[in-house]
């Protein structure tokens, strides 16, 4: 099994560096080809501490360059109603210091403030990932279902890091006692690797049965899988496919 903690401080250095560098003399519109959620990603990634990154970390940069370029630190719980009803899934996204630093800065520059400028940003993220998800599969019975709009979001800077907390809506409520229901949360390019916190455990709130566990199932991706992930042909056209592989599942029994 890979661990794909153990990659991330070398990947930080050795690919999402180089990316910076590759990068810096590119204008914001022309970063990359990606639409959607994946440009907005990589504006806010690249720009503006591009140089100050580079300064810092050149003599530690490789040539090397991989998937993934940013992380998520998660967490999430599960909402149940009426005892085995899931009726939503909380959760907390914590980016990385490179991109938290990328979005105070385009936050700061709100002439309302950094508060304000930080809430914008990050509806405006949200907002391009609503017809992704918000990055999270849900199953139910080995069968995809869809999520609803979030209706709220909360927002803050956490020892230099920005935190985001909503709750994801289920289309159709899940019957825990009946169905069995898995998720994950996931970029599905990879660009974003997003992982539980080391030593999460996902809870529940609401009306819970005592019957009811949870577990977090970690990834076994395959050297084939691993190697993709490290092709920079990557960065030229996404894979859609190669995020589930390295995605966390959470899996909840109420039998």
């Amino acid at each position: 099994m890979v661990d794909n903690r153990s990659l991330r401080l070398n990947l930080l250095l050795n690919s999402n560096l180089a990316q910076l560098d590759r990068f810096t003399l590119i204008k914001k519109q022309q970063i990359l080809s990606f639409t959607g959620y994946a440009t907005l990603m990589t504006k806010f990634y690249l720009q503006k501490y591009t140089l100050i990154a580079w300064a810092l970390f050149a003599p530690l940069i490789s040539t090397a360059e991989a998937h993934p370029h940013m992380w998520i630190d998660l967490k999430s719980e599960i909402i149940i109603q009426d005892q085995t009803m899931v009726s939503a899934i909380y959760q907390e996204w914590l980016f990385d210091d490179f991109f938290s630093a990328s979005l105070i800065e385009e936050a700061s520059q709100n002439p309302k403030g950094l508060e304000v400028g930080i809430e914008a940003v990050v509806e405006e993220i949200l907002d391009n990932l609503e017809s992704h998800d918000y990055f999270t599969l849900i199953n139910v019975n080995g069968k995809k279902i869809s999520s609803n709009p979030i209706k709220s979001f909360e927002v803050d800077v956490r020892e230099n890091r920005v935190w985001v907390s909503f709750s994801l809506p289920i289309s159709k409520e899940v019957d825990v006692a009946e169905q069995a229901l898995a998720y994950s949360i996931f970029d599905p390019t990879f660009y974003i690797e997003m992982l539980y916190f080391e030593g999460e455990t996902v809870s529940f709130f609401g009306d819970v049965p005592s019957s009811c566990s949870t577990k977090i199932e970690q990834p076994n991706p395959s050297t084939e899988a691993v190697l993709l992930s490290r092709s920079p042909d990557l960065d030229k056209v996404p894979d859609q496919s190669i995020g589930e592989l390295f995605a966390e599942t959470v899996v909840v029994n109420c039998y």
